[in-house]
């Protein structure tokens, strides 16, 4: 649940910020650095970050900003652990389908505020299509838009069952596809009917995308 709040200034002046991020040498800090510091990994739709170098149980404010630093995307609000790292992968997946570059800000004590900078791609998308005109026995598969050489698990359901899967790696455009053409997954001899075909395990973002085809023989 988001919270209600009145953003306070951060804790670098918009000078000094514009001056660090126009710089050569402008990126997340190294673990090793002295204060915060974060990485920010974008991807479809939303942007994994991870983080330390905070206060033992600080309250860190997490912004999602355009590259202008004209416009919040997003904001949250997270822990800190007793060490002071984030105790585990935190996403800002609230971008209101902003598609681009985006600057990611930490606000935490002992401050100053920490950066990072990454891109946000469009939401991964698959299909399904029977081998029309005649169904010979296989479904085919294809999809846009994943994160350029994942590996992707492809699983066919027929009546409820899991009949076939494999891995594919995603091609340097974002596609699901073998060579220039979709997948081809076996059905059950004699199957008629309904099937799901399911992408998941792509890594780093690992929702599950679905194509649904009503008819498939």
């Amino acid at each position: 649940m988001k919270l209600s709040w009145r953003r306070p200034p951060l804790l670098l002046s918009a000078v000094v910020v514009v001056a660090a991020l126009a710089g050569p040498t402008m990126a997340a800090a190294p673990a090793y650095a002295a204060g915060p510091h974060i990485t920010a990994v974008g991807g479809p739709g939303e942007i994994m970050i991870q983080g330390g170098g905070f206060n033992a149980d600080a309250t860190v404010r997490l912004e999602a900003l355009t590259p202008d630093l004209g416009k919040v995307l997003d904001t949250i609000y997270v822990h800190a652990n007793w060490i002071g790292y984030l105790d585990a992968n935190v996403y800002l997946d609230n971008l209101g389908g902003y598609i681009g570059n985006v600057w990611v800000a930490a606000d935490g004590a002992p401050g100053p505020t920490a950066w990072a900078r990454t891109q946000v791609t469009r939401a991964p998308v698959m299909w399904a299509l029977n081998s029309a005109p005649a169904c010979q026995g296989n479904v085919y598969v294809g999809g846009s838009y994943f994160p350029p050489g994942a590996t992707v698990r492809l699983l066919l359901i027929a009546d409820s069952n899991p009949v076939d899967s494999f891995d594919v790696t995603v091609s340097a455009t974002g596609r699901i596809e073998d060579g220039t053409t979709n997948y081809a997954m076996p059905l059950p001899p004699g199957f008629d009917g309904g099937v799901i075909v399911v992408a998941e395990e792509f890594d780093p973002y690992g929702p599950e995308i679905w194509a649904v085809l009503s008819q498939a023989c």
